[in-house]
């Protein structure tokens, strides 16, 4: 009976004890799951009001923007330096109506126009965190690139010329946030070829 109840007794010690030492390992890996310690970065966002809307305005009436949708990825080199790389795509759309003399007639002469263009950008950025917690940080970055810039443009609707040229590409990120660890939202402040608020959606993963 002696022995029976020692060896419950060790039974017991035993199964506390790896039920303990469980508990303290699944709350160290859930402490090291704040989002400083997770060096990948997926993102998806959305933003207006790139600096091709204002720049290249051709002074036609009419004019739509579609708004920036971006996807990117970064890599954490440490606690305060991130270097990555997004893609883009913005369409511009602009109407209005052209007015030419033309000296054979003597008179003056209006076109009705619509030019479209769709931008596909390629972006490396890096990024400066100043301020890290577990699920909140605040960051600036610069970023430059390229931006293919496929065009048309419709005369009268009937006359369309279309074609590619290839742009500068560059966003400077004044101010951004973070909150949340693995799964976040996040939102930007800046001035770019992309946008001037950007906001999304951002995972990390890995160590």
């Amino acid at each position: 009976m002696k022995n029976i109840l020692v060896i419950a007794v060790t039974l017991l010690i035993c199964s506390v004890t790896f039920t303990f030492g469980q508990a303290q390992e699944t709350k160290t890996q859930i402490q090291k799951k704040d989002q400083a310690n997770l060096y990948n970065d997926f993102y998806f966002s959305y933003g207006t009001g790139t600096i091709f809307f204002f720049v290249n305005n051709e002074s036609l009436e009419g004019q739509t923007l579609s708004g920036t949708f971006l996807v990117g990825f970064a890599r954490s080199m440490n606690k305060v330096i991130s270097v990555g790389f997004q893609l883009s795509y913005t369409n511009i759309g602009r109407t209005g109506t052209d007015y030419y003399y033309d000296y054979n007639y003597n008179q003056s002469v209006s076109t009705n126009i619509e030019m479209t263009d769709n931008l596909w950008q390629g972006i490396a950025n890096v990024r400066f965190r100043y301020l890290n917690k577990p699920s909140f940080c605040m960051y600036s970055g610069i970023g430059l690139g390229v931006t293919m810039d496929y065009y048309s443009k419709t005369t009268d609707g009937t006359s369309t010329t279309k074609g590619r040229k290839l742009l500068p590409a560059g966003q400077l990120t004044l101010l951004g946030f973070r909150v949340g660890r693995a799964f976040s939202f996040f939102g930007e402040f800046g001035i770019g070829t992309n946008s001037i608020i950007n906001a999304g959606v951002s995972y990390k993963f890995g160590e």
